[in-house]
């Protein structure tokens, strides 16, 4: 049975705002990522290295730079666009800014805290509340972020290569970027760089059948 406008309507509203949540969570996530300095995801590694080197914030630089993949994403696929794709080109990075800042002012000082052992102990449990928010985010279905629709881009266009590939050389691209400019490398580097794709995909599986009713 098909769904009236109001009801498909109430949907996307009701799933947007899941998503804008997802997305503030995913930037806190993000904040205690970059603090631990183990090194981030591939784009995010990328927009730190040269927002590093701009007189703007992380949050400015990775909005810019996701318009700009924006433009490119609305001529070639507009079935990966959504409130999703808003969302996340503005919330994520300003929110990754304000957990910054909260970690700053309010996070102790101290051999312990500076500790191997202690970032550690914080950043892998993040990390994986990084990838659940992100599974239930993709479970919402209302647009992915511009950076991500590219490889799918790329994949239609060129036809023979397959989209995991491209998907990795699109990411390994971003990650000698991002540490070619002077961002962190370490072993959350290197689990997010070769697993990360791979293990959201699965967790989106189990999860999307908890949200499919909303």
């Amino acid at each position: 049975m098909s769904l009236s406008k109001d009801n498909r309507l109430l949907i996307l509203l009701r799933r947007g705002g899941i998503v804008v949540l997802c997305h503030f969570l995913i930037g806190l996530c993000i904040a205690v990522i970059l603090w631990a300095k183990l090194g981030s995801d591939p784009c995010t590694t990328m927009n730190v290295g040269i927002s590093n080197h701009l007189p703007i914030s992380f949050g400015t630089w990775s909005m810019l730079f996701n318009a700009a993949m924006l433009l490119i994403v609305f001529f070639f696929d507009r079935t990966k666009l959504g409130i999703g794709t808003v969302s996340n080109m503005i919330v994520v990075g300003y929110s990754a800014d304000f957990g910054c800042w909260l970690i700053d002012r309010f996070l102790p000082q101290g051999p312990l805290v500076d500790s191997l052992i202690f970032r550690l102990a914080i950043c892998l449990p993040v990390l994986a509340l990084f990838i659940l928010i992100v599974a239930v985010y993709l479970s919402m279905d209302v647009g992915v972020a511009p950076y991500d629709a590219m490889p799918y881009i790329i994949t239609n266009r060129i036809g023979h290569l397959p989209f995991s590939l491209v998907r990795t050389v699109w990411d390994v691209t971003a990650l000698v970027i991002g540490v070619v400019l002077g961002a962190d490398f370490g072993i959350v580097t290197l689990i997010m760089a070769f697993s990360l794709g791979s293990v959201i995909s699965w967790v989106t599986g189990l999860v999307s059948r908890f949200f499919s009713h909303i």
